[in-house]
């Protein structure tokens, strides 16, 4: 059985149950935007997931619960890509998880792709019969009807989540109470997190990036911070042509590290700790005023620190020629390239297409949300030419290498 089309709402939750009723062995494939989703279901049951985007990733998980170290993580990937066998076979063989544990987190790995599946609002769908080679392969029986359950309670939530966050450009800061509701309020750890990220810079799409958590799992929590009045609503920033000021400067500052900091997320598992410390050096390859520029700036700095240190030496190399916001653009395009290239010399061009993409939706994001003005044209345009630059030389790498056998290798 072949099927395909648009979805809308939760028309998603029909080809489950039907697929599941069916008891269907194939493949249902769902896009959404820049987002891709695979199903992979034997007799009716879901026994895999696979998505696009990093958070899914089993590594990642494992990781972020404290299960596996960077270190650990990186020497295991670097591994399976020799022996070209899976993560997870790798992570038993050196006793860095149990067999129990791996089949945890793979299940749990599953669901939350799942349930982020059946958050999207609309795409397309195609599913297909095909017989599975599971061999090898670390799978999960999963219920369809439980998984609809759990989504159509979190459409609920969310419902009412989005009453107070109504946007994910939106800006919170830690209210002026807090001391006085220290005594009549515990947090969790997860809490906590959450509360550390916010310090009236980043936005709601900054935290959920550099949390490691899902939406879902974020919007509750700020919910919940704000509910407690520990934190509130700030103005948003946006890019403008009005002056020089620290608004000004924070707004341009704030659209870059939204791209560095995407790059971070994308290759820390491959590189682990050596992740951080390239940012810092291709500075030495930029010219001596923005190497100046951006002397103590890092992506994962606390915003406020960069921006001071920013501005301050703004006004030390200032030129009549060219403006401070200037400096400021032309320095973070200079330092944003290099990464990117200096990325792709150790990870090799197919990396870069997911890291690509990421940085499309953040320009695209900026291009939709931000009011119009001559230093947000600036800025998208800048940064489509540093895409394309590399999108070309990925093209061109790959013109001279066979290709791999990709994801139908899953397949008999």
């Amino acid at each position: 059985m072949n099927l395909q089309g648009d979805f809308e709402g939760l028309f998603l939750t029909s080809i489950l149950q039907l697929l599941c009723n069916d008891q269907k062995t194939g493949l249902l494939r769902v896009t959404s935007g820049d987002n891709e989703c695979k199903v992979f279901f034997e007799e009716g049951t879901i026994v895999y997931a696979s998505g696009s985007q990093k958070e899914s990733r089993l590594g990642y998980i494992l990781r972020q619960d404290g299960i596996i170290s960077a270190e650990q993580l990186q020497k295991c990937l670097e591994l399976g890509r020799e022996q070209k066998v899976s993560l997870g076979k790798i992570l038993v063989d050196k006793g860095y998880v149990t067999m129990s544990t791996l089949k945890k987190y793979n299940t749990k790995q599953v669901e939350e792709i799942l349930y982020s599946l059946l958050l999207w609002k609309k795409g397309k769908f195609e599913y297909k019969d095909i017989k599975l080679n599971l061999e090898g392969m670390v799978i999960t029986q999963l219920n369809p009807m439980k998984l609809i359950l759990e989504a159509s309670r979190r459409i609920d939530e969310l419902s009412v989540l989005n009453t107070v966050i109504t946007s994910e450009s939106l800006v919170f800061k830690i209210s002026g109470h807090v001391q006085n509701k220290e005594d009549e309020i515990r947090l969790n750890a997860n809490e906590w997190r959450i509360l550390s990220l916010i310090d009236g810079n980043r936005t709601i799409r900054q935290i959920v990036s550099q949390s490691g958590y899902d939406d879902f799992a974020v919007y509750k929590i700020i919910f919940s911070l704000n509910s407690y009045g520990l934190i509130e609503k700030k103005e948003e920033i946006q890019l403008s042509d009005s002056g020089a000021g620290k608004e000004e400067y924070s707004a341009v500052i704030t659209v870059y590290n939204d791209i560095l900091q995407s790059i971070i997320k994308n290759i820390e598992n491959e590189l682990g700790g050596r992740a951080s410390s390239l940012f810092n050096e291709v500075k030495t390859n930029l010219s001596d005023d923005y190497r100046q520029l951006l002397e103590d700036y890092h992506p994962t700095n606390h915003t406020s620190s960069n921006l001071k240190s920013i501005i301050e030496k703004i006004a030390s190399i200032g030129s009549e020629e060219e403006s401070g916001k200037e400096i400021l653009i032309n320095g973070f395009n200079a330092y944003t390239t290099l990464v990117l290239r200096k990325v792709a010399s150790i990870l090799g061009m197919n990396p870069m297409q997911s890291i690509l993409k990421e940085i499309e939706n953040i320009i695209g994001y900026v291009k939709k949300y931000h009011a119009e003005s001559l230093e947000k044209n600036r800025i998208v345009n800048d940064i489509t030419d540093i895409i394309n630059s590399m999108t070309s030389q990925k093209s061109g790498s790959e013109s001279k290498k066979p290709k791999g056998k990709g994801l139908f290798s899953l397949f008999s």
